[in-house]
């Protein structure tokens, strides 16, 4: 699908993915605090590109994002979203040219080998840094701002940063959300400079989803008591891996035709 064809012109199952992945998606994150993106994104790129995924994607996180920074932000830590930020900026320009540029199949490639050994990290049990020296924001904030604008990934790339800086799981949890904020919005701002957020279809798909990304969010907080936050996380891992796999397995069928 290109961003210019009719939604109607899609198979049904196609449309059908839209609201189930979306409310999976903020179901989790309204339960863990989980990013969003990882699991849309991979799951959406099956069936749509990611030049329609991905600012899909990011225009539903700017709400989500914006109102978990705001309800937190009191106990972030200022100076190290004012250490990374600048890094991130960087990385989102290189981004923003590789997504305009990059091939569908050398992209999908590149997202499942991440999403996949992002997976298996994370069911093998990360193990945590004891410390990260500041001069290691810029390779990881540059990272992760290419990450996020090809695949709206960068979120886990700026926590295993933050989680060797930020003792304090309160102050790690309002940081991380204060920094994924300001990633989102200046992806946002990317997105619509370059003319990729500008397309009647895509507003309409995001405003049309709304309502299901606030029920999600909402469900979400409601199972946040009954489930086990690593439990889910340990499920979230094994759907990402299972996902990383099939698509490396489609990016090599698209480099052979």
């Amino acid at each position: 699908m290109s961003i210019a064809q009719p939604l109607l012109d899609l198979p049904w199952y196609a449309l059908a993915a839209l609201p189930v992945v979306i409310l999976l998606a903020y179901t989790v994150f309204g339960a863990t605090g989980f990013g969003s993106s990882i699991i849309t994104v991979p799951a959406l790129a099956h069936l749509f590109p990611l030049t329609f995924t991905v600012p899909l994607a990011t225009s539903l996180d700017v709400l989500a994002a914006t109102t978990t920074s705001l309800r937190l932000r009191r106990l972030a830590w200022w100076k190290e979203v004012a250490h990374i930020l600048p890094a991130i900026v960087v990385g989102i320009a290189l981004g923003g040219t590789l997504l305009l540029r990059l091939p569908r199949a050398p992209a999908l490639l590149a997202l499942g080998i991440f999403v996949a050994a992002y997976g298996a990290w994370v069911l093998i049990g990360p193990r945590q840094l004891t410390h990260a020296p500041g001069w290691a924001a810029w390779p990881i904030g540059i990272v992760g701002g290419v990450f996020s604008v090809l695949f709206g990934t960068g979120g886990p790339i700026y926590i295993i940063y933050l989680s060797a800086r930020i003792a304090d799981k309160a102050a790690l949890r309002a940081t991380s959300a204060v920094i994924v904020t300001a990633s989102v919005w200046i992806r946002f701002a990317l997105f619509v400079v370059t003319g990729l957020m500008l397309h009647a279809q895509l507003l309409l798909v995001a405003l049309v989803l709304l309502p299901v990304m606030v029920g999600g969010l909402r469900l979400g907080n409601r199972l946040h008591d009954a489930l086990s936050r690593q439990g889910v996380l340990k499920l979230i891992a094994g759907l990402l891996v299972g996902n990383g796999i099939a698509l490396v397995v489609r990016a090599a069928e698209l480099l052979r035709v």
